[in-house]
């Protein structure tokens, strides 16, 4: 080792790390003055080359203000790599090694050297060396660049305040090396945007639920009978429609099953108990009120609005209570249910449909203009009741307000006495459905509930309905051409 005054000409830089643009500029300031002989550069005599292991910093600096000497201390036969790294362990050194600096000089060296080369090299164990090689190998360079933009010590001020000490350890344990590469860019812009101030445990729940995902995405690319179902089961993945792996499958299990649609005329409870188990995602019904309904706005007694319902009796609510028992077992358990009823029966309603499910709002239909009833000694009623209820905690797609308002269908274009618009139903089924899900109506009547679910792609259909004019109507109407743009998720 000798002390030694070089011309910088004369010396060979050595790409240990990056070089950082806030050490440059401080030194600079520094150096400007006159540079301290008691701060040499270290430098390797190799082959009669001066080799800079330690004051590459300031050799950039003496370059850029065109000094034509320095102080350095010259060692032969000494491994750069390794006087580099003791020198950059001094205290007083201007830009300690980082992560990142050390996940540089792994980079470059693990192409000529083994694992175990590489740790004598830089001083390290090779259980220490192998944990930072698993970083290079686990976390993806877009994550580690991003990562390096933000390392304490490193940061532009000019572009950002945000700034965090990246270790080995952070990586290690925050679940990241269990996730693919675009999850793990997710969590680092997600950990910056928030200024890097996460706890531990608030990291690995992330990377925990993104871990979760992809357990899921490949579950479902081994079950799926149709591939080109995987985008949809994997949408629905991300966002957060399964709470378990059982969940999972019920809906995979619908796609691959593709129920059959079924239009069946016939009694409500016998042929809903003939229906498999828990294959029921979605229920909108429109049953009989039990107020001996008929119109007298028209002065016509064959017009569609004078025509009898079923069970429009003293009867139907515990027709609808038998219906809804049966329904229990054929729904699956986060099932939603859209229940029609008048503000006349609205409490027995209520009550009946409160023994099973959770009620969650009452929307209101504001139809547009007042029906018939009382004509002179009654305000003009414009709104039905909607009773919207849940089994389980399926979220919405979207959340509307409980105010939907859908002009009713013109007398001269309805084939039942109560019959709702198309426009109304699809206002609910925006609200509920999913892909591959099957819908029901066990009260069908006009069949605007399975016509408008039609227009949804891959969505499944159950409607039933005991008349068998009404049944024929309703078949007829369903399968008339639905609206040109079929409905997307």
């Amino acid at each position: 080792m000798k002390y030694k005054e070089l011309k910088v000409t004369e010396l060979k830089p050595f790409k240990i790390r990056d070089l950082r643009g806030s050490v440059i500029t401080k030194l600079t300031e520094r150096i400007k003055g006159g540079f301290n002989p008691a701060r040499p550069l270290s430098v390797v005599k190799d082959n009669g080359k001066y080799i800079i292991a330690d004051g590459n910093h300031r050799y950039k600096v003496l370059r850029d203000l065109s000094i034509d000497k320095v102080p350095c201390i010259v060692y032969e036969g000494k491994d750069p790599y390794n006087l580099a790294v003791e020198c950059n362990q001094d205290e007083d050194t201007y830009a300690p090694m980082d992560l990142f600096d050390w996940l540089d000089i792994i980079g470059r060296l693990k192409d000529d050297y083994t694992q175990e080369e590489i740790g004598n090299k830089i001083g390290w164990s090779n259980d220490y060396t192998s944990k930072h090689n698993l970083i290079i190998k686990k976390i993806s360079i877009q994550v580690l660049n991003l990562a390096r933009k933000h390392q304490e010590g490193r940061v532009d001020k000019k572009s950002t305040n945000v700034e965090f000490n990246f270790t080995e350890g952070w990586f290690r344990t925050s679940g990241l090396y269990d996730i693919k590469p675009e999850y793990q860019l997710k969590t680092m812009q997600s950990f910056i945007n928030d200024n890097c101030n996460w706890s531990k445990s608030k990291l690995q729940r992330v990377t925990a639920k993104y871990k979760q995902w992809q357990e899921f995405i490949e579950i479902a690319g081994n079950k799926l009978y149709n591939k080109k179902d995987l985008s949809s089961i994997t949408d629905l993945i991300e966002n957060d429609a399964f709470k378990s792996k059982q969940q999972l499958i019920q809906k995979i299990d619908a796609f691959n099953q593709k129920a059959k649609n079924k239009l069946i005329r016939g009694d409500a409870v016998t042929e809903l108990s003939k229906l498999e188990d828990a294959s029921i995602d979605l229920v909108i019904t429109d049953p009989p009120y039990g107020i001996d309904y008929s119109s007298n706005r028209s002065k016509f007694n064959e017009h569609v609005t004078k025509e009898k319902i079923d069970n429009d009796d003293n009867t139907a609510i515990e027709l609808f209570e038998n219906v809804l028992e049966v329904l229990i077992n054929k729904t699956k358990k986060d099932a939603h249910f859209y229940v029609f009823t008048s503000w006349k029966v609205y409490p027995e309603f209520k009550q009946a449909i409160d023994k099973y499910l959770n009620i969650k709002n009452m929307i209101v239909w504001d139809k547009g203009n007042h029906g018939a009833g009382d004509l002179e000694g009654s305000w003009g009623n414009r709104h039905e009741l909607i009773i919207f209820a849940s089994k389980g905690n399926r979220p919405l797609n979207k959340r509307k307000e409980d105010i939907v308002k859908v002009n009713k269908l013109s007398s001269s274009k309805m084939i039942h006495p109560t019959q709702k618009p198309v426009e109304l139903i699809t206002e609910l089924l925006e609200a509920s459905v999913q892909k591959a899900d099957v819908i029901c109506d066990p009260f069908m009547g006009s069949g605007s509930t399975i016509k408008s679910a039609k227009q949804f792609k891959d969505i499944n259909y159950i409607g039933i309905e005991l008349d068998k004019e009404r049944f024929e109507k309703a078949k007829s109407f369903i399968n008339d051409r639905c609206d040109k743009n079929a409905v997307n998720f």
